[in-house]
């Protein structure tokens, strides 16, 4: 009996993540190259995440982006994007003027996708960070590259 399970459970899984048809799918995985604060400097970050879809036109998720200890929840609309989340900054000098080892600050960001092939987008957002207690960051655009499994 428990041979049936596992070989049924594989063949489900095995349908769902090799599957041609990723449009018709409600859960896909994503990875993105992403340019912050792309006016200033070019430096390149990724991200990895998943998206889940509601219907044709809004989706939910979360992306995670390790080199920046940045994770975020998404939120979608045609080709809006809205996300919440926190970011770590390391070694920095506080208000008090306090040496500060690292900090996690929230993080809110705004802006518009756009698909540039099937399964491919790119988009552009504003980026707020909200700590009081901190130097005042400066608010910066992220520019990203993503692709859509």
């Amino acid at each position: 009996m428990n041979k049936k399970i596992i070989l049924a459970s594989y063949l489900l899984l095995s349908t769902f993540l090799f599957s041609n048809e990723a449009s018709k799918r409600n859960v896909s995985p994503t990875i993105e190259i992403r340019y912050d604060n792309f006016l200033e400097n070019m430096t390149p970050s990724n991200s990895i995440g998943m998206l889940f879809n509601i219907d044709e036109q809004r989706f939910t998720g979360f992306d995670v982006n390790a080199a920046d200890n940045e994770t975020r929840i998404l939120i979608g609309w045609n080709w809006t994007v809205l996300g919440i989340g926190t970011k770590e900054y390391k070694d920095f000098v506080d208000l008090d003027g306090q040496d500060v080892e690292s900090q996690i600050e929230s993080v809110f960001s705004f802006g518009a996708k756009y698909s540039i092939l099937e399964g491919m987008n790119a988009g552009v957002e504003y980026v707020m960070i909200d700590d009081p207690r901190t130097s005042a960051r400066d608010d910066y655009l992220r520019l990203s590259i993503g692709v859509k499994f």
